[in-house]
């Protein structure tokens, strides 16, 4: 007989189910933004869509802002925001695995899966089915949102919108001090 602390866990539901058409454009705004072969990101959830965090030697920060209305389904169920580090070249390369040229297929993504992972599916695709499973870091204590006031420096701060397509904005954040 299981606890009800244990039913309580299984009754909940993933803190995010959302689908998505077409990937293409969530590839090049990743792309983007991916400096080098094994870069970090950490991903954050909320209500309004899903923000990627990618930081390179604490001075060039990037944000790509994926808004709940360029999904085709988007449920949040989480309480606060959930955020979580992922390879974002592992990520990129698996979207890019779903993306099929000439053919739209819908793209299920869904946090958390049973050991925290980040869950991938193609949903309509009746021939076959394409699957991947992301493993999640937890992110560094450090937060990837700067405060650009350090204390007896000089400090230049270039904000850049790099682009705006669609539903997709991309912002870098350069940070200088001297």
């Amino acid at each position: 007989m299981s606890s009800p602390a244990a039913v309580d866990t299984e009754a909940e539901g993933p803190d995010l189910v959302c689908e998505l058409d077409s990937v293409q454009g969530i590839v090049d705004a990743l792309t983007s933004v991916r400096w080098k072969r094994h870069q970090d990101a950490v991903v954050e959830l909320s209500e309004h869509g899903i923000v990627i965090i990618v930081e390179e030697t604490a001075c060039l920060q990037a944000k790509v802002y994926l808004q709940r209305e360029l999904f085709v389904k988007y449920e949040y169920g989480a309480h606060g925001r959930p955020r979580f580090g992922v390879s974002l070249g592992l990520f990129v390369d698996c979207l890019n695995t779903f993306s099929v040229p000439g053919r739209s297929n819908i793209l299920e993504l869904r946090y958390p899966g049973p050991d925290m992972q980040l869950l991938l599916r193609s949903v309509d695709c009746p021939d076959s089915c394409i699957y991947a499973e992301i493993r999640t870091r937890i992110p560094e204590t450090i937060s990837w949102d700067y405060n650009f006031e350090p204390a007896g420096s000089t400090l230049s701060v270039l904000r850049l919108k790099y682009f705006q397509s669609y539903q997709y904005l991309v912002y870098f954040i350069l940070q200088i001090y001297w």
